[in-house]
């Protein structure tokens, strides 16, 4: 296909659709030009879509592993892209756990290379990316969290008090995380943006890269939800990452990763209220649990008020779970 809408390629026929992800975007797996590939067809929904190729040509200048891109026709809302295969992280969780292991030091090993770009590395050649993280956007991702998980799912009441409390502790972690080193960060480093092929891991679903914290990422990746991860294997990976990045793995290392994760985690659980209350995906509702376990783990011992919080919410959504599994059950009898 070298030029048509997404109708005149349906109507082509011989497409195998990718359904995955939250977003609006549309995947395909089809021949282009006599190699395997993915189309990508998008809308004017988020302006980063159309940020993904230049990223991409980017990310695989500076040695990051990211798919070859075959063909970006903005005018379209098309990108045509090297077919890395279905094998992500998430897959492997349940197979070889050597592979596991394996693939997870690759893909911390990509992330600490683009992790060592910092504002200042960049030249001519960046690409068109997203804002950095800002106080700003920090305080975006705890409003959503608040209004999505909090508020309009869980229904769980905070006093004007409580919420002022709150929102000390929390603007405080974001303070804790803009102090750190500037670098270039993916984003959304999770388990599914991370594709396994021929023994190395490569990276999607970069176009939301900016400038921020590479803790981020990497909590993004150790803390989550998709994916059980013992607590022996998080410290292993931890430490790997601080082996890439040349930080020592101290209890400075892990304050900053165990922040990041509190701060990733409370956006992942806004997504997750939001897309399977308000956009009709109730499969992504599943992961609220682990990541309500998660974030009582990394907020122990460090932030107070979000771990009382997050045993509330845990213990509202293991009530609400029991409930949707009875009120299944009985349907079923029905």
């Amino acid at each position: 296909m070298e030029n048509g809408s997404l109708s005149e390629f349906l109507a082509r026929g011989g497409a195998e659709e990718i359904k995955k992800g939250g977003g609006t975007r549309r995947f395909f797996r089809a021949p282009f030009r006599g190699v395997p590939a993915v189309f990508c067809f998008y809308d004017d929904e988020k302006e980063e879509n159309r940020y993904y190729a230049g990223i991409a040509r980017f990310l695989k200048r500076i040695g990051v592993p990211a798919p070859e891109i075959l063909r970006d026709a903005p005018a379209e809302n098309l990108i045509v892209m090297e077919d890395l295969g279905a094998a992500d992280l998430r897959s492997l969780a349940r197979g070889n756990s050597s592979e596991r292991s394996r693939a997870y030091r690759s893909a911390l090993e990509g992330a600490a290379r683009l992790h060592r770009f910092a504002p200042e590395d960049l030249g001519a050649g960046t690409p068109i990316m997203r804002d950095g993280f800002s106080r700003a956007y920090y305080k975006w991702e705890r409003d959503y969290f608040l209004e999505n998980a909090l508020d309009d799912g869980l229904k769980i009441p905070l006093s004007a008090r409580e919420r002022e409390a709150l929102e000390a502790e929390l603007s405080a972690v974001a303070d804790f995380l803009l102090a750190l080193p500037p670098q270039l960060v993916h984003r959304d480093f999770q388990s599914e943006n991370i594709l396994w092929k021929d023994g190395a891991a490569r990276f999607i679903d970069f176009q939301g890269m900016r400038v921020g914290t590479g803790w981020y990422d990497a909590a993004s990746l150790i803390f989550d939800p998709y994916v059980e991860i013992s607590e022996t294997e998080r410290r292993a990976l931890f430490a790997f990452y601080c082996g890439e990045t040349g930080v020592p793995a101290d209890a400075a290392a892990e304050k900053n990763l165990r922040l990041a994760a509190a701060q990733r985690l409370m956006q992942a659980l806004g997504a997750y209220f939001f897309l399977s209350e308000k956009k009709g995906k109730p499969h992504f509702r599943a992961h609220a649990f682990p990541a309500l376990e998660n974030l009582v783990a990394v907020s122990a011992g460090t932030l107070p008020r979000l771990h009382a919080l997050a045993e509330k919410m845990l213990a509202r959504e293991r009530e609400l779970s029991s409930r949707r599994n009875i009120s299944n059950h009985e349907n079923k009898i029905v």
